[in-house]
């Protein structure tokens, strides 16, 4: 009992401190020493195996890709194509269209196979700059850009090459593409939700007198200002390696695997296309020096959550925590909405969440005669509930790429990441039950 209370208290200390503003890494090195002297765990495994393993893996797997992501981006930054970009979109759609913008672009990035932490870095300084445009507070900005990619691009969307979409196919011997209308649909109702739900905090905060006040490294033109505006990179230009990055991730991946390196090599194509393109205008050590030290910083943050969840996983009093959910007496799709969803907020994590579950109920699920094809769609969108924790390594990596408050943003990402995701399932047992599949 002393363990489970520990996990509890150590998840609540998490928010608290995150909210409070402390780095990452104090907090994650604080909560779990909670678990570990809760647990009777011990301590120097713990840390040298457990929480090493956890932040040794996801930081070794991730490197490149931060690093890459955070040095595009700031090449896109200083060379003003970042900028040109916004401008070009601005004049064609409105800035009153901004929030569609966001959702549209984010929706092609993710589908496309780009994860969350290459799209971080890549739509930034776009979206800093349209933000700008639009007058809209940077509080939004983590909840917006992970409204599609979190959630549509995960679990939702048939066809999506995300590990969410993948696992129930081991269980469930089915494909990606399972419960296609359900799916499809499901992904059209999360989008108007999303759209509307953010033209509203946008109008909500425009009425508080909230205002775009960019922080202190952020390098954006005044689109009102003449001259600064013909100094930046024609718009075609601009637009150039954000389609090779785009392109070359979606032909290597089907040439490369694992799928990680196809994406470092359209990273690293990016990159390259970037530098070479605006070379005149970039003084490389400074902006390669700086990128590297914002995705190394961004690397040590969401790795010391992972590290976290580590502890969390290898923790005695979880697996009785987990065991006790699997137990609940309910229906299969309601113990599988609330077991899931309980572990994916304990760990932080959809797909270790989605796992588990899985892994301990996978042939109960698959035995009480409910439509395999459902079944898949329907646990892969429960893992797009809770898992939008503050201590979520996405929700951590938005906030710190845009070094905002928790505090100021989690309202939003709750809403969209959270709130809609599990609404949406309603709508899909309705489509299931009425026979659409």
């Amino acid at each position: 009992m002393l363990g489970v209370i520990g996990i509890i208290l150590a998840v609540a200390l998490v928010i608290f401190l995150i909210f409070r503003g402390w780095h990452m890494a104090i907090v994650s090195v604080l909560a779990s020493v909670l678990i570990v002297l809760t647990s009777g765990m011990d301590v120097w495994k713990s840390f040298s195996d457990y929480f090493a393993t956890g932040f040794r893996n996801f930081a070794g797997t991730w490197f490149l890709m931060f690093a890459l992501g955070a040095i595009f981006g700031k090449l896109m930054e200083e060379s003003g194509a970042s900028s040109a970009i916004a401008n070009a979109v601005v004049k064609a759609l409105g800035r009153k269209q901004v929030i569609l913008i966001v959702l549209v672009t984010t929706l092609i990035l993710s589908y496309g196979g780009i994860g969350v932490f290459v799209i971080a870095f890549t739509m930034y300084p776009i979206c800093m700059a349209l933000f700008k445009e639009a007058d809209l507070p940077k509080s939004i900005f983590p909840g917006l850009l992970l409204a599609i990619p979190a959630t549509i691009s995960m679990s939702v969307a048939p066809g999506v090459p995300a590990v969410q979409n993948m696992i129930p196919t081991q269980t469930f011997n089915t494909t990606i593409y399972a419960a296609p209308i359900i799916g499809i649909i499901s992904s059209v109702f999360i989008f108007i939700l999303d759209y509307l739900f953010y033209n509203w905090a946008a109008k909500t905060a425009a009425k508080k007198g909230e205002h775009f006040v960019p922080g202190p490294n952020d390098q954006i033109v005044d689109f009102n200002d003449a001259e600064a505006v013909k100094k930046l990179p024609p718009a075609g230009l601009a637009f150039i390696p954000i389609i090779i990055l785009i392109g070359s991730i979606f032909i290597f991946q089907f040439f490369v695997k694992p799928s990680n390196y196809a994406v470092v090599l359209g990273m690293l194509l990016g990159t390259l296309s970037a530098a070479i393109i605006f070379r005149k205008r970039l003084d490389w050590k400074k902006t390669f020096s700086g990128g590297t030290a914002n995705g190394l910083s961004a690397l040590m943050v969401t790795s010391s959550i992972m590290g976290f969840g580590s502890i969390v996983n290898n923790a005695p009093a979880f697996q009785a925590c987990v065991n006790w959910l699997l137990g609940l007496q309910m229906s299969p799709l309601l113990l599988s909405f609330v077991a899931i969803n309980i572990i994916c907020a304990i760990t932080g994590s959809s797909s270790g969440g989605l796992n588990i579950f899985l892994d301990s109920l996978g042939d109960y699920m698959l035995n009480t005669g409910i439509n395999p094809q459902f079944l898949h769609r329907w646990t892969g969108m429960c893992s797009a509930g809770l898992d939008a924790m503050p201590h979520a390594s996405g929700v951590v990596l938005a906030n710190d790429v845009a070094k905002t408050s928790m505090v100021d943003t989690y309202k939003y990402t709750f809403v969209s990441q959270c709130l809609i995701p599990m609404l949406t399932l309603i709508p899909a047992l309705i489509l299931y039950l009425v026979g659409l599949i």
